[in-house]
């Protein structure tokens, strides 16, 4: 729902208002919330991004908008929240505590806990990953029917579309190694296994999605219809960290071998966006922060 501008005004003037005013002295006691639950939980909401430390940029950039939702300030909050956990999980050291306290399950394995931060933050494949992306068609969606023993299933992580068409998108890890540990020859370096083993498995996915796709009528898991078709789908691959090789001990020539290899691998990619960790991040990072 769009504001219309009376609304739009006075909203403006309340914004104005909690920059100018100490609220993390506010307590219930103090403040009188209206009845209305929805109106009730969005005062709170506002009082919670002021408590935050960019609360008032925060704000401001709302100010400086003419076109304001009924959503805007709640969902510009929780995306500079979300992002500083998508900073966090890049520290090995709180991927655990992620799973122990968010997702309330410690054995779940790292890529699931990746795939469930992603899952809720369906705005970051739209950042990061295409801008004409929508939402999150299905989790872990299955390209191939198994063999007659059962197994061999096709899966890739995740389905995603805009109104028309699909993408597929395989996740690894940050700390997934990109480079093996030497010198290929001379000027360029070795690529992992596990990189290049990431590479096969998304083209396998997406020739055989793009078959299903066509050929089956498909429901997600809410039993809706997947309308959106497969020509020649986009695939991203999203793996390992940029920023691990430039913290990395290694000369400052094997770094530029190595950056020139994995850079010249992936532009020659065409039919496979490779984008590492801190490359969505800061995508997704810059776009968020100067979003008005």
């Amino acid at each position: 729902m769009r504001l219309n501008k009376v609304c739009t005004a006075q909203l403006k003037a309340f914004l104005s208002f909690l920059i100018d005013i100490d609220v993390s002295s506010f307590n219930e006691k103090q403040t009188t919330l209206s009845s209305n639950h929805d109106n009730a939980e969005i005062f709170k909401n506002f009082i919670e991004i002021m408590k935050n430390g960019e609360g008032e940029d925060i704000l401001k950039q709302i100010l400086a908008s003419d076109n304001i939702t009924s959503h805007d300030i709640v969902s510009t909050g929780y995306r500079k929240t979300q992002l500083e956990i998508f900073r966090m999980l890049l520290d090995e050291d709180y991927i655990s505590e992620y799973k122990k306290d968010i997702l309330n399950n410690p054995s779940t394995q790292d890529e699931k806990a990746w795939q469930e931060f992603f899952t809720s933050n369906q705005w970051i494949f739209g950042y990061g990953l295409d801008y004409k992306f929508q939402s999150i068609l299905q989790k872990e969606f299955h390209t191939s029917n198994t063999d007659a023993a059962g197994k061999g299933s096709v899966i890739t992580d995740f389905l995603i579309g805009d109104k028309r068409f699909t993408s597929f998108v395989e996740i690894k890890l940050p700390n997934t190694a990109l480079f093996s540990g030497r010198q290929n020859r001379s000027g360029c370096w070795k690529l992992s296994s596990d990189l290049l083993d990431s590479y096969s498995q998304i083209l396998e996915q997406k020739a055989c999605g793009e078959i299903k796709i066509e050929q089956e009528e498909l429901y997600d898991e809410n039993e809706e219809l997947i309308t959106q078709r497969a020509y020649d789908s986009k695939t991203f691959l999203i793996i390992g960290s940029l920023k691990s090789l430039e913290e990395s001990n290694c000369s400052a020539k094997e770094k530029k071998i190595k950056f020139k290899t994995f850079e010249l691998f992936r532009r020659d990619s065409r039919k496979v966006d490779i984008i590492t960790y801190d490359e969505l991040y800061e995508r997704a990072k810059f776009i968020v922060e100067h979003t008005s």
